[in-house]
Order: C-alpha cells, then structure tokens, then sequence
C-alpha cells in the first residue's frame, strides 16, 4: 500500500507528538544515574554525533565557516536560549511536575511568540487572539495551583520551569524563521546542537555537577541517554520533512498529540494519575492554544 506524501508528513508528525512525549520519560531514566544538567549535555552531545553520522553528506564545514555574522548571531540564540537553556528548564520542569502538566504547559509557546510579534515586532493582531490567550493562561494557573480561583503561592515550581521552557522554546522557532536560506536542514541542526552542547556545559559547569562515570553502569540511565539522543535527532529530521508539506494548522494540531501520550506514558510508567481540576485546566490551554491556532490561520 502506497502513502501520498501528505499521509506521510501526517504519520511523520505524530511520531514526532510521540517523541516529544518520549523525551520526557527519557529525563526521568536519565535522572537515576546523571545531574539534571548533566544528563542535558549529553543527550544533546549524542544528538549531535548522531546528526553528523547519519547526514555528514548533506553537511558542509567549509560552508559553515562563511556563515554571516548576522546567521551566526541567531544561531547562537537558537543553540543557547532556544535549545540548551530551553532544554535545562523542560528537564527540571519533568523532573518536578507530571508528565501531563510539562506536555500541556510547554503547548503554550504560540501565546509567547503573540506576545513577541507585538510588543517587539510590532504586529497587529485580532482582539480575539488575546481572548485565546487569556484563557490558556487561566487554565495554565488553574492546573498548577489545582484552584479554578488559581492561588499563586500555590504554583508549583516545576511548571514554572516549563514555563521558562516555553518562553525559551520561542527563540528557537523565531530563529528558525528569521535565519537566510544559506544553510541547509542539517547544517542548522549541527551548528545549534553544537551551540547547544557547548552551552549546556557551561550550565552544568556553573551548578557544580559533575559527569558521574558510574552513571553509565546504570542500565536506566544509559536507557535514558540514548533515548534522548535517538529522538532529539528524529525529532528534528521528521519535523523538517512534515512541516513543508502540511498546512500550518494542521501540522500544529498534530504537534499537541503529544498531551494524549504524556498522561499514558506518565500512568503506565511512574504511576501517574489526573484531577479532575487538572483535567479542565488541561482542556482551558488546549482549546485556547487550539482556537488561537485556527484564527491566526486567517
């Protein structure tokens, strides 16, 4: 049976929801043997030896070395805000929180970049678009302080991490968008994993964790590791083919698969289970990321 290139980029972006749900499972095995920080290095580290692997053909150094300063400048960002850092507060934020509230919380990025086309670019936007989000934000409130009168002291610190995540997570996609044409998929991908790499040392570096040797002897954490590096790189290659070949709307719907897979994961795996009240902050977000998605489609 023959798939058409639309049902594939389909197929492609719910692994990709999958693998986003993964991820998160791959930082709590990789939390038994390695720091938090740690463990960010090196399944970035992995990614990154895996991308030059698999596609060294598609990768020119030579090319890359001519980079203008202005490309060089956003990579830095997207490698460091957007991808390192980014990826230093998801781990602290699922290592805090349950997997649900990291899925349903880090969905909230469109709402960052509204804001950021706003007040930094200037755009102009239907009043209906801050309705949406206003109601996310409600929902975010209401299931990390499980209140439908949220109370703010009440708000946990894990999904303040992936709050933080969110908002680094915006860095990355504006990056993506304002970069020239003059480096491929690939070369992007290496030089912010590498960006990445070199940035979540030093964060690891500068909070006194060291790299525990005996962590490799640890057959979760290592599970946990390679995890984590296998997807970083399916992630990105299937996200680069789905996207160009589906509706915006479309594919960005796809994407919050992965809140129907975080709460299966975090049931079957650590025992997790979900509120009521968390239940309808979840759909608050949801349908306000949903509807937000829709309406900036036209």
């Amino acid at each position: 049976m023959k798939f058409s290139t639309k049902q594939k980029a389909i197929v492609a972006l719910c692994v990709v929801a999958l693998s986003f749900a993964l991820l998160n499972v791959s930082v709590r095995f990789a939390n038994t043997g390695f720091g938090s920080f740690t463990q960010v290095y090196l399944r970035i580290g992995l990614g990154l030896l895996l991308t030059l692997i698999f596609f060294y053909k598609k990768i020119s150094f030579k090319k890359m070395i001519k980079t203008s300063k202005r490309d060089l400048v956003i990579l830095f960002l997207m490698g460091t805000l957007g991808y390192g850092i980014a990826v230093d507060f998801i781990t602290l934020g699922v290592l805090h929180t349950s997997l649900f509230n990291a899925a349903v919380i880090g969905s909230t990025t469109p709402f960052f970049l509204f804001l950021f086309n706003f007040f930094i670019l200037r755009k102009k936007f239907h009043i209906s678009l801050f309705f949406f989000l206003i109601i996310s934000f409600y929902g975010v409130c209401v299931l990390a302080t499980n209140f439908l009168l949220p109370k703010f002291a009440n708000f946990s610190l894990g999904d303040l991490y992936v709050l933080l995540f969110a908002i680094g997570s915006c860095f990355f996609i504006l990056g993506r968008k304002f970069l020239s044409d003059y480096l491929n998929n690939s070369e992007i991908a290496v030089s912010v994993m590498l960006v990445a790499f070199i940035s979540s040392v030093i964060v690891a570096l500068a909070a006194g964790q060291q790299l525990s040797v005996s962590g490799f002897a640890n057959p979760l954490a290592l599970l946990g590791i390679c995890l984590g590096g296998v997807l970083n790189l399916i992630a990105t290659k299937l996200q680069n083919f789905g996207f160009p070949h589906l509706n915006a709307v479309v594919g960005s719907q796809l994407l919050l698969l992965q809140n129907i897979f975080a709460p299966i994961f975090g049931f079957i795996l650590f025992q997790e289970t979900i509120l009521p009240i968390e239940f309808i902050g979840a759909m608050l977000v949801l349908g306000g990321v949903w509807l937000y998605i829709l309406k900036e489609a036209d």
